[in-house]
């Protein structure tokens, strides 16, 4: 039987196996490092970390709630948050009530009688 690749494949030894595991564990330890360090100097990296986390704790405990068909849903969507530093806006003022004459003093305005 013949072997489909173009490449030979040669018999591994021990010595082989070794430097390949060695150099296994360097790639991983160079890539954990740099991913720590990374962590340590950005807080955009840090932002980012904390909103995965958020959102895989937010998924966990979804898949865990054994009840979560019996908690009511929202009927109103959210509301976006405002950005830091926005102003609040101003609460609308209620428009004043159109003034209404008094009963029995319709035509008191009017001089009518």
């Amino acid at each position: 039987m013949t072997s489909m690749s173009p490449l030979g494949v040669r018999p591994s030894s021990r010595e082989g196996e070794s430097r390949r595991r060695r150099l296994a564990l360097a790639c991983a330890a160079v890539g954990i490092g740099a991913t720590l360090l990374a962590y340590a100097v950005s807080p955009g990296v840090r932002h980012a970390v904390g909103h995965a986390a958020h959102s895989v704790k937010h998924a966990v405990g979804h898949v865990l709630d054994r009840d979560h068909e019996e908690h009511p849903r929202s009927s109103s969507p959210a509301r976006p948050a405002a950005p830091v530093g926005a102003k609040q806006p101003a609460p609308a003022k209620q428009p004043a009530p159109a003034e209404q004459p008094a009963v029995g003093q319709e035509h008191a305005k009017t001089g009518g009688g």
